[in-house]
């Protein structure tokens, strides 16, 4: 049974999940998005062309997905229960590996899934998505950075020393 209902929509709702992840500071849609030298590492890291490096978000269309976001398990397992999002399942309160999985993965990288998912739930979206947004900022020039950057690809600031952030 697949789900007709949508997550909130919102101007920037491919950055939506099912799962919580916040998709804008994915370093495949960032360097998509911010092109430049941070596009042309990103494809050589990820061997691949820079015309292949290429994602709208987990919740764009299918074929303008990365990869990696093509093999999800957590959207057939949704689409299989009848589920837009993971907090409208039983197993999302612990029972359920695959999400705990995801979840551990997640908040080793400054994401909490379960609190976004939680705000998904009451209808919060759009003001968790502006949290996000300025969340995933360089504290220095205010450029967009994904999880994993240590240095901004926008001015070379440094973000984090041994996974604290670094204030300007």
């Amino acid at each position: 049974m697949v789900s007709r209902r949508k997550l909130n929509s919102t101007k920037s709702s491919n950055l939506l999940t099912k799962c919580g992840i916040y998709c804008g500071a994915c370093y495949i849609y960032r360097a998509f998005k911010d092109g430049g030298e941070f596009l042309d590492t990103t494809a050589n890291e990820q061997g691949v062309s820079k015309e292949e490096v290429k994602c709208e978000g987990c919740s764009g269309p299918e074929e303008s997905l990365w990869r990696n976001c093509r093999k999800c398990s957590i959207k057939p397992c949704l689409e299989e229960k009848g589920y837009v999002a993971c907090y409208e399942c039983p197993g999302f309160e612990g029972s359920c590996a695959k999400y705990e999985n995801l979840r551990t993965f997640c908040s080793n990288r400054g994401e909490d899934t379960k609190n976004a998912l939680n705000r998904f739930k009451i209808g919060d979206a759009e003001e968790w998505l502006k949290e996000q947004d300025k969340k995933w900022r360089c504290t220095s020039c205010g450029g967009s950075m994904s999880w994993y950057e240590e240095k901004c690809h926008h001015c070379g600031h440094t973000l984090y020393i041994n996974k604290q952030c670094v204030k300007a």
